[in-house]
């Protein structure tokens, strides 16, 4: 059974071992490690792209630790269960670096623009978790389900419900962005399996 998720599982421990480093295990993540590892506009634009990768396996807090464990474990695994590794790792790892650098350099600096209450501090704040690739694999799931386009919706119903309650600017355009393009990817591929 654990041989059909490597992915998953190799994801799982990384997470356990990154959180425990940047001191998240014993309650929240260390300030050092949030600047050192985390992801901001700032810093991808100061040329440090391997936070790309280290922000995705931190947590802010254990709380939030104890969520994501669950989340991917689930998401991560329920596609790889299906679609195999090397399409999850594919998927998972395009999705989520594309929809991170669409959000900080597409999207954030629009609502920095646009938003009364954002301001160009935004464009520093550090960011981790790994929601945004989790997202993607949640609409490419869905893509391949009967009723798609109405789980789409009350997908994102709920995330406009969770947006209208308390909006994080990052997180929350982060899984209405990513949601969609692991949907539309996934159609997609499903199409062009299904011409050939």
């Amino acid at each position: 059974m654990m041989s059909r998720i490597p992915f998953t599982l190799l994801f799982l421990t990384i997470m356990v071992v990154a959180n425990a480093f940047a001191g998240t295990l014993s309650g929240a993540i260390s300030d050092s490690a949030l600047s050192g590892w985390g992801i901001s506009h700032l810093s991808i634009r100061q040329g440090e792209l391997y936070r790309l990768l280290t922000g995705t396996f931190l947590s802010h807090d254990f709380g939030m630790f104890l969520r994501q464990m669950v989340f991917a474990a689930t998401v991560i695994g329920m596609f790889e269960w299906t679609a195999g590794t090397r399409r999850t790792f594919a998927m998972f790892l395009s999705i989520d670096v594309i929809g991170t650098l669409l959000v900080l350099f597409v999207i954030l600096p629009i609502l920095v623009q646009v938003h009364p209450s954002i301001n160009a501090e935004a464009l520093s704040i550090y960011d981790v978790g790994m929601s945004a690739g989790g997202f993607g694999l949640i609409g490419a799931l869905v893509a391949q389900w009967k009723h798609r386009w109405i789980y789409l919706i009350a997908i994102y119903l709920a995330i406009f419900a969770k947006v209208w309650i308390s909006f994080d600017i990052i997180a929350d355009t982060a899984h209405i962005l990513c949601l969609f393009l692991g949907f539309a990817l996934q159609t997609a591929i499903s199409g062009y399996a299904t011409r050939r």
